[in-house]
């Protein structure tokens, strides 16, 4: 993997290209198909997005709340869209009693646009057991990191090499099942912190419509750490070129990671290059046109 920054040719290319673009000499047969591989890992991503908000948003009302006095059952939270389309609601989770006790709901919030619509708070004794998609969700928040942690297969990065016995922070991102019940839980590998977030070694985790895990997933296979410095004058023209020799277009990782650096991103598959900023996609070009 490389780690370098070029200049400002791909946030032009952000802009919706036309159809003959498409056709011209260098891309591949099959681009249609992968370019929608490429739309429905930006829809995952902005799911990944939305939920880490609402769960954010929800999580710091509740520290302030309570004084910063989670406790030591406290299990995070969890968040699903509420009836109104762009509404979420937002759960925070605990366990009192034990590693055996039921997984209850210790305040609720509803959110919209980034705001608090309204919130629950509940009372000991008072607090209601989680149920149905909520408490897949939150068990899954639980199990998942640690499947990721348990299984053989799984490596961490010191330096920017692949170590043994290295520690890591996880974040956790349970996403709202499907029809079928099925879904997907994201191990991040972080910190994800201003100024610096890993690319790679990030899991996906999935489960099936009866709560079944699956084995965790490597989504991107790489140590590089995608670095800036806020005070760079030039930040918003620059681009971070990674290559993705496992995949046919980005994953939903590194297109949810776009969300969160100040510059563009541009993701090598093969001789094409695929530019993308702020969660968004670009349909992609030539690496060789973009200087790669």
């Amino acid at each position: 993997m490389i780690r370098s920054l070029i200049p400002a040719l791909l946030p032009a290319l952000l802009l919706v290209l036309p159809a003959s673009a498409l056709a011209q000499d260098g891309m591949p047969d099959n681009l249609a198909e992968r370019m929608e591989g490429a739309r429905e890992a930006q829809a995952v991503a902005a799911v990944m997005g939305d939920v880490l908000q609402a769960n954010a948003i929800a999580q710091r009302q509740y520290s302030g709340m309570v004084a910063g006095q989670l406790g030591d059952r406290y299990r995070g939270a969890v968040s699903i869209p509420a009836d109104e389309d762009g509404t979420w609601l937002s759960v925070i989770v605990g366990q009192p009693g034990g590693e055996d006790a039921p997984l209850v709901a210790l305040a609720e919030y509803l959110i919209a646009d980034g705001t608090i619509q309204n919130e629950q708070l509940y009372l000991s004794g008072e607090r209601p057991e989680l149920e149905g998609d909520l408490l897949a969700m939150a068990r899954a928040q639980v199990v998942a990191p640690r499947a990721v942690i348990a299984s053989p297969e799984t490596s961490v990065c010191l330096n920017g090499e692949e170590a043994e016995g290295a520690s890591v922070t996880y974040l956790t991102i349970a996403l709202p099942p499907a029809e079928d019940g099925a879904f997907n839980t994201y191990v991040l590998n972080g910190p994800l912190e201003n100024g610096a977030i890993p690319l790679g070694k990030h899991y996906r985790v999935h489960f099936d419509e009866f709560g079944v895990i699956g084995d965790p997933e490597l989504v991107t296979d790489t140590c590089e750490v995608v670095t800036w410095d806020d005070e760079n004058p030039d930040l918003a023209s620059l681009v971070y070129v990674t290559e993705y020799p496992e995949g046919e277009w980005p994953n939903a990782v590194q297109t949810f990671i776009s969300q969160l650096v100040p510059m563009s991103i541009g993701v090598v598959t093969g001789d094409i290059i695929w530019p993308m900023a702020g969660g968004t996609i670009a349909p992609p070009v030539p690496a060789t046109e973009a200087g790669y």
